[in-house]
């Protein structure tokens, strides 16, 4: 019999969303009270952190009222238990997990010798942008000024168990902005930067940007907010009119690009996972209609990515994929987008648990800068598969920066 590491579930930092089934983009199991398959939360990519779903705290419900749910917990990949030094109330994605699924078992303290067995997770992919630069796995924006000035802002998490409705436990998130400070200069030498998330595999993100000449260099992060040394990753370039960093389109793993050409045409350029590329492909045409193209990650908990693109007449429309490289039907999201003078994705920008449906998963959110400058937050309907409902205004003077990455 498994010797189980025994905790107690505490506060701590964690941008937390609900992962599905071992099928990527399948709904979670059920995770009441005696079920089988007690929920996990946190993203399937590196840099994120795993943990126990709330809605599973009732394993552990022996506890004193008040207090937190006491558990014995294991991690699993592909079935294998890790390491002692990796067992704990959250599991660190790395870059070793890649290609993995992870699951957990656990044994309340109350339940005598019954364990249970997470559902495991989809195979484990590269750091998306939503983790940001600080090693952290929290979204952190980093914005450039129009005289070139690199800005990052990062954020904190914090968590706690509360008890409410005088019979439940559960956990609540809440995040603060931390100092901002100024990340690099000389960046107006560039006309398109944008982040693909971790790029060259080692996993911390990285940034890519985009000469006059046309070549694309690679800025890979540090981990701690910073750049290691770049190198030319492209050429040939400044045929596209609008690039993004749409994180892992086609399901392989890796983060992808995606660029506009001039006549409409939407071209898929597959990361190899380790700084180059795969062959390209055209998976659109038309796009001319669009001034703004944005890449969020997955807003609608189906496991693809979702593209954001905005018509000449302000109108925004959601492009959802199907997680393997193809499109699913668009919808329109809404009109009025053209007093947005920069749109961009937020990751999982404020976490609470409660905002989590069991059957739905993550959703990250979407922001926007006004004419103003007045920073706006909006996030995705849990109850449909489209559109974005404002959080109003989270910051304001931010009409100083030329654009979002």
């Amino acid at each position: 019999m498994r010797a189980f590491r025994v905790l107690a579930l505490k506060s701590a930092a964690l941008a937390a969303v609900l992962l599905g089934t071992a099928v990527a983009g399948g709904a979670p199991a059920s995770a009441e009270s005696g079920d089988s398959e007690p929920l996990m939360f946190g993203m399937p990519y590196v840099g994120s952190e795993l943990t126990i779903g709330q809605a599973s705290t009732s394993i552990g419900s022996c506890a004193p009222v008040g207090t937190s749910p006491r558990f014995d917990i294991e991690w699993l990949s592909n079935g294998v238990p890790l390491p002692a030094e990796r067992q704990g109330e959250f599991l660190k994605l790395i870059p070793e997990d890649r290609g993995n699924r992870i699951s957990f078992n656990v044994q309340g303290l109350c339940t005598g010798a019954k364990t249970y067995h997470s559902a495991e997770t989809a195979p484990i992919a590269a750091s998306t942008r939503a983790s940001g630069w600080t090693g952290r796995g929290n979204f952190e924006l980093l914005a450039r000024t129009d005289d070139g000035e690199l800005v990052l802002y990062p954020r904190t998490y914090e968590s706690r168990w509360d008890f409410y409705d005088m019979s439940r436990n559960a956990r609540h998130y809440s995040s603060s902005w931390d100092e901002p400070r100024v990340v690099g200069t000389g960046w107006d030498i560039f006309d398109t930067v944008f982040s693909p998330g971790d790029f060259d595999g080692d996993g911390n993100n990285d940034v890519l940007a985009r000469d006059p000449r046309g070549n694309l260099h690679l800025y890979p992060g540090d981990g701690d907010g910073g750049w290691l040394l770049p190198s030319q990753v492209g050429s040939g370039w400044n045929i596209f009119d609008s690039i993004v960093g749409a994180g892992d389109f086609d399901g392989d793993g890796n983060n992808d690009v995606l660029a506009r050409d001039p006549r409409g045409n939407l071209h898929l350029y597959p990361g190899d996972g380790q700084g180059g590329w795969l062959s390209p492909s055209q998976v659109g045409s038309g796009w001319q209609i669009f001034d703004k193209i944005v890449a969020p990650g997955d807003t609608n908990a189906d496991g693809g990515v979702d593209i954001f693109a905005r018509g000449h007449n302000g109108v925004l429309y959601q492009y959802p994929t199907d997680g393997l490289g193809h499109w699913k039907s668009p919808s329109i999201v809404g009109p009025g987008w053209d007093v947005m003078s920069e749109i961009s994705g937020a990751g999982v920008f404020s976490p609470n648990w409660g905002n989590y449906n069991a059957t739905r998963g993550p959703r990250n959110d979407v922001i926007g800068i006004d004419q103003e400058g007045d920073l706006h937050l909006y996030s995705p309907d849990f109850h449909v598969d489209a559109g974005l409902s404002g959080r109003g205004p989270i910051g304001t003077g931010w009409n100083v920066f030329k654009h979002l990455i």
